[in-house]
């Protein structure tokens, strides 16, 4: 064997060895594209099926398939870093990336169970909200959710199997360039004509969508949260409103305002206190029930033989469900498309609930069981217009259970602090212990079920809403007998769904269900106007929302119409010849008109910009 034969030898096996290298490599980034980009599809594939707690991963690709080549460029975009490492250090940074990415998309899903959207940046400024959603958040997982983590098994093992190749390698800045550059343009092509150059693009509305979870389906998770940093970082300015903006809301309250002639419910209780009970996760389909023979809110049943009660009141909610609805009862306002008007906005100006309430002398109160930085209650009550604000630590909290102080302490404790109040007086206080999961001690579950209901989560939710009805009955017994219900309007709503809303999975699970448990789609919550001197109560069919509460309130106090028709998106449920209402993804409920079906369809984005604006500062 000559020195040619060697020579030409040795260099066929470098080659070689490089050829087989770069493959490997090659192999594990393709392998790892891959994997981020299946759990873009396994995300899809548990929020849009019915139950977000299984995975139906045929639908979640077909509704991504359309979209993969996002998908893709997003994944190939921050995995080009890895390009720049010399060595094993191409490889770890890529594991890095793929567990933060597995990480967001795992707390992605979790949170859409929760609030039926994916969380925003806007998040990292409400971190004081863990404090309370520690348990609730856990039962948001799921056994299915290993898939996502189950890739790292195989990029590991290949990794140790492979770590010979991987070792002497050098950082690649072209490939880097190549990788990023590409899926960049191919990213940005469109929002780049769209907001910089200003031209009409095909396929647009992809970009322009303000539904988060319909951009996550067009981005996936990943790139919705690049896009979401955007708007935040926009959206942190204040609103300046346009022309056309400007022209939408005039033409709103010119169509909301029926202008209709008063009736008997006008001034019904003018000059009565006011007491606003938001009941956690009350639900309509408990009210008047009984399971096993037992009134599930044998209470709130009483109390209808004295009230005005709305059954068809859909909730309205957004991410800051309970949070939403202290906003909406008291302001007419819809909830912000993205965050929470009190961490965003604690301070805007309404012509809100207690605002109104004070001009007529009324001492002003919101009393909480949470601590104030819960959803920034403290500031956010305060900046709508309430006088004083109780929380938490001014209660004694030796026995807490659920979302926090179990109702049975609590309203023994406002009680008191009631009878102490100046009169008249508006005072807004919440519950908690119906809280999900649901899972009220052994000791307070006076149902007695049985079979495998007793079991089941919907169990559960019966007990804790029977629960805490039972101490609202006592709470209103105790202010009776001090005389304080004599000359008290006493308002009770539910804050938003529960037990359908975030855990209709488990309900479908029991064998032989009743017929009335089931989810009929129309999440209502109960409102009712409770005053123990009217003698002709109403159940009214009529179908409203949230944010119609403080008008129709407002109505039966007998505060003039004109301080607040041109600033409640709401309408007076009293007097009305319309039965609609619009839900946070758009959804309208009930029997519109082309006129009706228009104008509900751009007032979520109304209320967005009148309360980022401060309209009516």
């Amino acid at each position: 064997m000559n020195i040619k034969t060697v020579s030409t030898s040795l260099l066929n096996f470098v080659k070689n060895k490089v050829h087989k290298d770069s493959l490997l490599r090659l192999g594990f980034y393709f392998l790892t594209v891959t994997f981020i980009t299946l759990k873009g599809i396994y995300f899809l594939g548990f929020i849009l099926n019915k139950s977000c707690f299984n995975l139906n991963f045929p639908l979640g690709y077909r509704e991504a398939n359309p979209f993969l080549n996002y998908y893709i460029g997003f994944a190939i975009l921050f995995l080009s870093f890895g390009l720049l490492f010399k060595g094993i250090g191409k490889s770890i940074y890529m594991i890095i990336i793929n567990l933060l990415f597995t990480f967001l998309i795992i707390v992605d899903l979790w949170y859409f169970r929760g609030f039926l959207t994916v969380p925003s940046a806007l998040i990292i400024t409400q971190t004081s909200n863990m404090d309370n959603m520690g348990g609730s958040f856990l039962s948001f997982a799921s056994n299915y959710d290993f898939i996502f983590i189950f890739d790292f098994i195989i990029l590991i093992s290949y990794i140790v199997i492979f770590r010979k190749n991987f070792k002497k390698v050098k950082s690649n800045l072209v490939g880097f360039l190549i990788a990023f550059i590409i899926p960049l343009i191919y990213i940005g092509y469109i929002p780049f004509n769209i907001n910089i150059l200003h031209r009409e693009v095909k396929n647009d509305y992809i970009f322009s969508n303000y539904d988060p979870t319909n951009t996550t389906r067009y981005f996936s998770p990943i790139g919705y949260h690049v896009f979401d940093l955007y708007n935040v970082y926009k959206n942190s300015k204040p609103y300046e409103l346009t022309s056309d903006d400007k022209k939408d809301i005039e033409e709103y309250y010119k169509f909301k305002n029926e202008n209709l002639p008063d009736n008997k419910y006008k001034a019904m209780f003018k000059g009565s206190n006011l007491l606003v009970i938001q009941v956690e996760s009350l639900e309509s389909f408990v009210i008047n029930q009984k399971v096993d023979g037992k009134e599930i809110t044998p209470n709130l049943n009483k109390l209808l033989n004295n009230s005005i009660y709305f059954k068809n009141t859909f909730e309205q909610v957004n991410e800051g469900t309970s949070s939403d609805s202290d906003l909406m009862v008291n302001t007419s306002m819809l909830p912000l498309r993205r965050g929470t008007a009190f961490y965003r906005y604690p301070n805007t100006t309404y012509h809100s609930l207690p605002n109104l309430l004070e001009e007529k002398g009324y001492e002003t109160t919101a009393i909480h069981p949470d601590r104030g930085s819960f959803w920034n209650y403290s500031s956010g009550l305060k900046g709508i217009g309430f006088n004083n604000f109780i929380d938490y630590y001014s209660f004694d909290n030796s026995e807490v259970f659920g979302a926090g102080i179990s109702d049975g302490t609590y309203l023994k404790q406002v009680a008191p602090l009631i009878k102490k109040m100046k009169q008249p007086f508006y005072t807004f206080t919440v519950t908690l212990t119906s809280h999900g999961p649901f899972e009220l001690p052994e000791k307070y579950r006076e149902l007695g079920l049985t079979g495998e209901l007793k079991d089941n989560i919907l169990g559960g939710y019966f007990e804790s809403v029977h629960y805490t009805d039972k101490h609202i009955g006592i709470f209103l017994d105790t202010l009776d007998k001090e005389g304080l219900l004599d000359n008290t309007t006493v308002v009770v709503v539910g804050d938003h769904t529960g037990v359908h809303k975030y855990y209709n999975d488990k309900i479908e699970k029991l064998s032989n269900p009743e017929k009335w448990w089931l989810d009929n789609g129309n999440h209502t919550v109960p409102f009712i106007i409770y005053n123990k001197n009217l003698k002709e109560p109403l159940k009214s069919d009529i179908y409203g929302g949230q944010i119609d509460i403080m008008p129709t309130i407002l109505y039966l106090m007998g505060i003039d119409d004109s301080k607040y028709t041109n600033s409640a998106l709401g309408r007076n449920l009293l007097n009305t010849n319309r039965s609609s209402a619009v839900l946070t993804d758009k959804t309208i409920k009930g029997t519109v008109n082309n006129e009706e079906k228009e104008q509900l369809n751009k007032v979520l984005d109304i209320s967005d910009k009148l309360i980022r604006s401060n309209y009516f500062k």
